[in-house]
């Protein structure tokens, strides 16, 4: 199998938070019956169509790849699949009798028998180690312990159970061994999807990439399993294979497992204090590096950036710049209309006082006579000559009063009619 993308571009963990697929409601491509494992629990043997290799035995409804310590075992696809457009793999196995560190594991395969990969070999995990196809490895020995990995290759190179960790372009951490509950791992590949890769573990993203395009044609599909002279038992109960995506492969990519995490310790010289720092698996651990490692390390920053898919995180942020947009505008208008609400209340209040202006200086005025008036009333209480000034107060009072009478009712109604005319502008 010849895969587009370089290794290199691929060598790095890939981000859980990759794009997801639309929610709504898809139909499950068809189950290709004729090559995927028939119900165990109803037969007594391994079922035909099948290679069980090495130490594996069927007993209970379940096949033992490592039945005793220190053994290997293999289950193989007699027939070969034919890839046209997409697939779903999906496997469940279980990890049972030992945990802990072991230099064994055990490996899902989906390899090009026509291509160079050795079937005869079993030195990795007790499959080939130099393959053409894809391989997904669990694990406990590695520099993040239990973890779910895989590794592509042409043909070109040879892996090593040392070298395999420095090769892998996707994982996600992953506790399977000395548990009860089986786990399930379902491989969806779908060209049309812009060739999306996507592997789930129980339901759970753990990587998706669209770098890797599978050629169509045939596909050796098997599993095989080391427990490094360790009393693990690796135990296969299922495996499903469809012609294309199902339902469970659009599960929305919210709930991903988890991944890798590295911590160091700084200690300050000066005081002795210690502290946690989060380190990504590609940083330096050492001050002084060759150059050669650094760019090694480079390459794996690259990868990591590239084989990640963030369309979706694209589109959320343009969706966020496109609401943010949307929000500017209504701040804009509300402002406008804030703006305009104050100048109309600043000219109604400019004309009120207008209006008013009048009245309240007429007020004014009178309130000034009655002053005067109260002065000379003073200033005539100490002088004889002339008339008496009840009289003269007397007399002007006849006169004034019905004065200012006419004059309040007057102004009245001007402070009336203004009014109305205010209410008719506003109208």
């Amino acid at each position: 199998m010849r895969i587009s993308s370089a290794y290199a571009a691929l060598a790095a963990v890939l981000a859980p938070f990759a794009a997801a697929h639309p929610t709504g409601h898809r139909e499950s491509a068809p189950l290709n019956e004729a090559l995927s494992l028939p119900d165990l629990v109803s037969l007594s043997g391994v079922p035909k169509g099948w290679i069980a290799g090495d130490s594996s035995t069927f007993e209970e409804g379940r096949i033992l790849l490592t039945p005793r310590q220190g053994s290997k075992g293999s289950l193989w696809e007699e027939e070969n699949y034919q890839l046209r457009d997409s697939f779903t793999l999906e496997w469940t196995f279980r990890s049972v009798n030992y945990e802990g560190r072991s230099e064994g594991g055990l490996a899902f395969w989906f390899l090009n028998p026509n291509g160079k990969s050795d079937l005869t070999d079993k030195t990795l995990y007790n499959g080939p180690a130099k393959f053409d196809g894809l391989q997904l490895l669990v694990d406990n020995n590695g520099p993040l312990s239990s973890t779910m990995r895989a590794q592509l290759n042409d043909g070109g190179d040879t892996f090593t159970t040392a070298s395999i960790y420095d090769r892998t372009f996707a994982s996600c951490l992953m506790g399977y061994q000395e548990s009860s509950v089986p786990s399930t791992l379902r491989l969806t590949y779908d060209r049309s999807s812009d060739n999306l890769l996507k592997l789930q573990v129980n339901n759970k993203i753990c990587f998706q990439t669209r770098k890797v395009r599978i050629p169509e044609g045939e596909y050796r599909i098997g599993v095989t399993a080391d427990n490094a002279d360790t009393p693990e038992s690796f135990e296969i109960l299922k495996m499903s294979i469809y012609d294309g995506p199902v339902e469970d492969s659009y599960i929305p990519n919210v709930n991903a497992m988890a991944q890798p995490r590295v911590l160091t310790k700084v200690i300050d010289k000066e005081t002795g204090q210690e502290k946690l720092l989060e380190k990504e698996a590609y940083e330096i651990e050492n001050d002084k590096v060759s150059n050669y490692e650094l760019y090694k390390k480079l390459d794996r920053v690259e990868g990591k950036i590239l084989a990640n898919d963030i369309n979706a995180i694209e589109h959320e942020l343009a969706e966020l710049h496109r609401t943010q947009e949307e929000l500017l505008k209504y701040v804009t208008q509300l402002t406008q209309v804030l703006t305009s609400s104050t100048q109309k209340s600043q000219t109604v209040a400019d004309e009120d006082r207008n209006n008013y202006g009048d009245f309240l200086s007429l007020n004014e005025k009178l309130e000034k006579m009655l002053l005067d008036q109260e002065k000379i009333r003073e200033m005539t209480k100490h002088t004889s000559v002339g008339p008496h000034i009840d009289d003269i107060a007397s007399k002007l009072a006849i006169w004034l009063f019905p004065l200012i009478a006419i004059m309040l009712v007057m102004a009245y109604y001007t402070f009336k009619i203004r009014q109305e005319i205010v209410k008719t502008k506003l109208l």
